[in-house]
């Protein structure tokens, strides 16, 4: 009998020590209103590439800097769907409410819709400092209805410093900056009209 409670003890000690840490799931959102756009511009038609990012983002881990050289890539703090996506969709959802319009779609898009622009968009650097500096950077080209010319180009360097050391308040952080890119996009868009 002893044995057999020392075997059950030993057992229920091992699988204690094998288990981890819970994962922590996180997508990029702004607490922006959803609006339905009763007089929305029904000729402007704008459709943004999904992003593109380096390898290094494409991941599901969050990307936190530890130093100049150093980054810890965040395997208990994951993006809960793929981070290009989530940047595209909120970056999408932010031009439609700036630009007034519900005509802001994602590629593919389908071969009979005529979009007026066409948004794409590298990031090179999304990363952040737990109780630090958040940076989002690259670049964003606005080309033409067929997509064959490019009417406008920007670079973007966004940061913003927090002294949170969470990683939601760092998704917080880095949601605010794409949300700032899709500001610098819908300015230079109002710009053509």
């Amino acid at each position: 009998m002893f044995r057999i409670s020392f075997i059950v003890s030993f057992i229920i000690f091992l699988s204690a020590c094998g288990s981890s840490p819970k994962t922590h799931f996180y997508m990029l959102n702004t607490h922006t209103p959803v609006e339905s756009f009763i007089n929305s511009d029904e000729n402007l038609r704008v459709g943004i590439w999904k992003v593109k990012l380096p390898e290094l983002l494409d991941r599901q881990e969050i990307v936190a800097r530890t130093g100049p050289y150093t980054i810890e890539l965040a395997d208990f703090h994951q993006w809960a769907g793929g981070l290009s996506n989530d940047i595209t969709q909120l970056i999408a959802g932010q031009l439609s409410q700036l630009l007034k319009t519900d005509r802001v779609v994602i590629s593919p898009w389908s071969s009979y819709r005529k979009n007026q622009y066409q948004v794409k968009i590298h990031i090179t650097r999304f990363d952040g400092a737990l109780g630090g500096e958040s940076i989002l950077s690259g670049a964003w080209s606005l080309l033409n209805a067929d997509g064959d010319k490019e009417i406008t180009r920007d670079a973007f360097n966004y940061k913003v410093f927090t002294k949170d050391k969470t990683y939601s308040n760092m998704v917080k952080v880095q949601s605010q900056l794409v949300v700032q890119l899709a500001e610098q996009i819908s300015r230079a868009i109002l710009a053509q009209k």
